[in-house]
């Protein structure tokens, strides 16, 4: 019993760990997915060493307290929130408003909530991407095979069964019906890069799109999302330090965001009477908070800059079909074809390749090197101008939307 239950986590493991390793998107999605995760995780282990090792709060406590009390002060003072009050301003009373700080106890939890945030996208592209009838993980890992083949016979043969797989489904991918609403989809379809035609060539491109937009809404939201946790704010806290930086100033003072030293309240029962004490309580974990939310609010930035970078790169190269003529063009140059066969490169990308062939090879060039995706497109577009099959369903495609 416990054996087989060990061997199903064991299996687990190993396919979380083969979910990580894939490659199947580019180096933005990664750094999404992989290294902002990874980086998370990080923080959250000495955030939690900080917390359950160290002393997190350590309160100033009245001269009558044993040190029963002293432990209990503390205790009582982690576990309820604390409050921020400058040392110009007084105390507020027991009723008035204060700015509690209740954030500190969870940060390891909202770190790793946020970990999982950023795996979210990949697991949507993942799930969503197989439904097409093709595992772009093993094309992309037979990409790399022949990237790293040692010899010649070797690399031909595993390009050949990643020219045969895009074939495959490129052909399969196609709708043949003649109704007037197959026509006006169809059209639809090829000016449109967001509309899911799995018939048309659009689905994987779509899909990969979608999963992108929600990685720039994710690591987006998530500055908002730790504004609204911190309690206000965050979400401008990197460019004030930026200003106070550019003024000169050198000294690190203290955050209303991140204070060091904060007051509490609670109440100790002693028979009928209660009785009601504040204490000044110093914070040494947001030393660590302070400096890793500093950190998170630079990253965030820079991997949404990245990731909407990426996304309008892929929205143009999807939508705009000169492009994507022109770099097969430029690439079937370079293999040294003819240039009356090169003309017919723009019939091969829009009725061939169509928007899911071009995003298949701009992933292996990503992933494997251009010399890979060379050579991948040199198989497609052999095989496209020696199969007559291929052209005359490329001529029925283009037909079909002319009547």
């Amino acid at each position: 019993m416990i054996g087989s239950g060990m061997d199903r986590l064991l299996k687990a493991l190993f396919q979380l760990r083969e979910f990580k390793l894939k490659r199947d998107d580019d180096f933005t999605d990664r750094l999404n997915r992989q290294w902002t995760p990874t980086l998370m995780a990080l923080f959250t282990i000495l955030v939690s060493i900080k917390q359950y090792v160290g002393a997190p709060i350590s309160c100033w406590c009245p001269a009558q307290f044993t040190p029963s009390h002293h432990d209990y002060t503390n205790t009582v003072c982690w576990v309820s929130d604390t409050y921020y009050v400058p040392f110009s301003r007084t105390a507020p009373k027991e009723k008035e408003p204060r700015e509690d700080i209740s954030y500190y106890q969870w940060v390891p939890i909202l770190l790793l909530v946020q970990a999982t945030m950023f795996c979210l996208p990949a697991v949507l592209w993942k799930l969503l991407h197989r439904r097409c009838g093709l595992n772009v993980c093993s094309l992309i890992e037979a990409s790399r095979a022949a990237q790293r083949a040692l010899y010649a016979d070797t690399r031909e043969k595993t390009t050949r069964f990643v020219v045969a797989q895009i074939d495959c489904y490129l052909l399969q991918q196609r709708d043949y019906s003649r109704s007037g609403f197959a026509k006006l989809r169809a059209t639809f379809a090829r000016y449109c890069c967001l509309f899911p035609a799995r018939l048309h060539g659009n689905y994987l491109t779509t899909v990969y799109l979608c999963s992108k937009f929600a990685y720039l809404i994710n690591s987006t939201g998530q500055l908002f999302l730790l504004d609204f946790f911190l309690g206000g704010g965050y979400s401008v806290y990197g460019l004030r330090l930026l200003r106070n930086a550019m003024k000169g100033g050198r000294r690190w003072s203290a955050s209303p965001i991140f204070p060091r030293v904060t007051l509490c309240d609670f109440q100790v029962r002693q028979q009928t009477n209660v009785h009601r004490y504040t204490v000044q309580c110093v914070l040494p974990i947001n030393l660590f908070n302070e400096k890793i939310f500093i950190f998170i609010w630079f990253w965030l930035v820079m991997v949404s800059c990245c990731t909407l970078i990426s996304l309008l790169q892929c929205t143009y190269k999807a939508s705009y079909w000169p492009a994507q003529v022109r770099d097969v063009r430029k690439t079937l140059s370079s293999l040294e074809f003819g240039k009356r066969e090169i003309r017919t490169a723009k019939t091969f990308v829009e009725r061939y390749l169509r928007r899911d062939g071009m995003l298949l090879l701009r992933l292996i060039t990503v992933n494997a090197g251009h010399l890979v995706s060379a050579d991948v497109l040199r198989g497609l577009w052999v095989g496209y101008g020696s199969d007559k099959r291929i052209q005359n369903k490329s001529r029925a495609n283009l037909s079909q939307e002319m009547v």
